[in-house]
């Protein structure tokens, strides 16, 4: 079956992302380079999501957006970019006191709540969520699949975790309790595979 235009590009706009999201690991995991969160790193993760497919690639929305099959209706346009900045500086505030699943599962949360942009969000959240848990614990993972390719395969925890988290926060409370429980079980997948090769 012939794989049209649009797939393909977002075929190879995945994989760019991916090498954008090891190279921010690697950049920041130099001796004496600290990490803080800055709103242009999560602008360049979706612009490569997006390449060529969207025309306001790497640009906040300026539009309503809405969810499909969700019942959370992200912040109108013109209060994205508070959002997003608050956003950065919560990681930042919480890069020492919070530990790398809070951290990886509050991005992967709250990039999607805020919904900065037309398209590419889900594949932002995922990607900048899993820069921080590398980055949080000092060193680059390895195994395969990795936690990205396991909610590429099934996301439905991942749903489940969004849609949990959401209810929270229409009741006034933060809770990423599962995203966590999510990202762990996947983590110790990718990690598994790492004693598995190493026993052939």
């Amino acid at each position: 079956m012939a794989v049209d235009h649009n797939t393909q590009l977002e075929i190879e706009n995945g994989f760019r992302q991916f090498d954008l999201t090891l190279d921010v690991i690697k950049y920041y995991l130099e001796p004496d380079r600290p990490f803080a969160l800055r709103v242009p790193l999560i602008l360049d993760l979706q612009r490569e999501a997006v390449r060529d497919i969207e025309a306001e690639a790497g640009e906040i929305r300026t539009t309503v957006v809405g969810i499909n099959k969700s019942k959370h209706d992200p912040p109108a346009p013109h209060l994205v970019k508070t959002h997003l900045t608050e956003f950065c500086e919560f990681i930042n505030d919480n890069w020492h006191e919070r530990t790398a699943f809070y951290l990886s599962a509050y991005a992967m949360w709250r990039l999607n709540w805020i919904h900065p942009f037309t398209d590419g969000n889900g594949r932002t959240s995922r990607a900048l969520s899993y820069a921080l848990l590398n980055i949080k614990l000092g060193y680059a993972l390895p195994g395969a699949p990795t936690i990205l390719q396991q909610i590429e395969e099934d996301n439905t925890h991942y749903i489940e975790a969004l849609e949990k988290a959401d209810a929270a926060a229409v009741a006034g409370d933060e809770d990423v309790s599962e995203m966590e429980n999510m990202i762990r079980g996947m983590l110790a997948k990718q990690l598994l595979s790492v004693i598995d090769q190493a026993g052939r």
